[in-house]
């Protein structure tokens, strides 16, 4: 079911793409870059081999252990990770692109500490970088903002203020930046928001109630003209909410299995990954059968939320988040099984086995599409109707490959306890 916007914020709910954070090929500024999966990267390379030193080749050992991707500035890499028994030491490191170099570390005290172990979130948020600051969110409810060369910024606790994260999985959701906010959504089994902090102080500027759900995604925000929309989808919901002042516009609830995927918008299309494969979570308590993956569509009467277009339960996102390239869209389920969809009817024009399950969302340049797997297989294949794999390789690797950015000339490759520099 879907209720009405607020009547006096109608006309905020037009949707088209956000324009990035920066069009420049040399970052890759956020979670799926600039939050579709699209790099505008250029001589990216398509099947490699890792054997001896090549230039401009490199792999570092982090400290601790991270799940969050890679983002890039320009000449800096930054990457996040945990440590210790309750992952009570935080890290924030910058590393030179070219060389694989440490340039700074900052390390942070957890305020909420859980045990360590392979079912919970380890160092899982992804940073996000502007030209001014770098943004640091983690599992423990800590925000940090730090400026290119490692000063801190401001800090502060969201649990502390609002409540611990609460679930058996902890907290995943990466931050986005919309205008001169920070934006992130604090979904979980206990009390719940969206949550908008200004950029250069740290002070929260709007929060705005969240049912309680299951949700580590991590927020779209679509925007027409000057107003800006943040949209998030958690177990059994996809809500939105105007950017400016946290008021909530409209919900679509005719939706489970999507706790995991974050939504993918393009052009009027927002599309939502859901599971509806054993462990794919974010079933809804009524027991509904589960709906799969959703399509919706924004027409031209910008006070109405968007009309469900397709959904059908064969079409499966697990960790890896949906991608829209022209006419198609491709999910990745939690088997491994990459689908190429028809973007305006839901149907499924080929599927293809991967050489094993993929957590790091697609990477789309140009009319290429980069699938990076969980134990360190590489398939490049050609957008289109028909399948076309253009190279395979291999990521020498002994933990899970969580992310990936994508920058003139290179790949960026974060493990849980590494970070890869691939070139041609």
């Amino acid at each position: 079911m879907r209720s009405r916007p607020c009547a006096s914020l109608v006309w905020l709910v037009a949707v088209w793409v956000l324009p990035s954070v920066a069009d420049a090929a040399d970052t890759w500024p956020g979670f799926r870059g600039h939050g579709d999966s699209h790099a505008d990267a250029r001589d990216l390379p398509t099947s490699w081999e890792l054997r001896g030193r090549r230039p401009g080749q490199w792999s570092i050992r982090l400290p601790g252990y991270g799940q969050s991707s890679p983002v890039v500035w320009k000449d800096k890499i930054f990457v996040t990770a945990v440590s210790g028994d309750e992952k009570e030491h935080l890290h924030v490191l910058a590393v030179n692109l070219e060389d694989g170099r440490v340039l700074w570390r900052r390390e942070f005290s957890a305020s909420q500490r859980v045990p360590d172990s392979d079912t919970v979130s380890r160092g899982a948020p992804t940073p996000v970088a502007d030209a001014q600051r770098l943004y640091v969110v983690f599992e423990s409810g800590d925000a940090v903002a730090l400026d290119h060369a490692g000063q801190v910024l401001w800090q502060r606790s969201f649990v502390n203020d609002y409540g611990p994260i609460q679930g058996p999985h902890g907290y995943a959701s990466s931050p986005v930046l919309v205008d001169d906010l920070v934006v992130l959504q604090v979904i979980h089994a206990g009390p719940s928001y969206v949550l908008a902090l200004d950029q250069a102080t740290g002070q929260t500027r709007w929060k705005s109630e969240h049912p309680s759900h299951t949700a580590w995604s991590t927020p779209a925000v679509a925007a027409h003209g000057s107003h800006k929309v943040v949209i998030v989808s958690s177990s059994g919901s996809v809500r939105a909410f105007d950017a400016r002042q946290g008021l909530p516009l409209w919900s679509f609830t005719d939706v489970s299995g999507n706790s995991t995927a974050s939504p993918t918008l393009a052009g009027r299309w927002l599309i939502i990954g859901a599971s509806s494969e054993p462990g794919g979570g974010g079933r809804l308590a009524s027991a509904a059968p589960p709906t799969g993956s959703v399509a919706l569509r924004f027409g031209d009467d910008r006070s109405q939320p968007p009309e469900a277009v397709w959904s059908s339960p064969k079409i499966s996102a697990g960790y890896a988040s949906p991608c829209v390239v022209d006419r198609w869209v491709y999910f990745v389920s939690r088997a491994g099984v990459l689908q190429c969809v028809e973007l305006e009817s839901g149907k499924l024009l080929w599927q293809h086995r991967l050489p094993g399950e993929a957590w790091a969302s697609p990477v789309v340049a140009g009319d290429r599409l980069a699938i990076f797997c969980k134990s360190g297989p590489v398939v490049m294949l050609r957008a289109g109707p028909t399948l076309e794999i253009l190279g395979e390789s291999q990521i020498s690797t002994t933990d899970i490959v969580y992310g990936v950015a994508a920058v003139d000339g290179c790949w960026i490759v974060r493990s849980g306890r590494g970070l890869i520099r691939i070139t041609p």
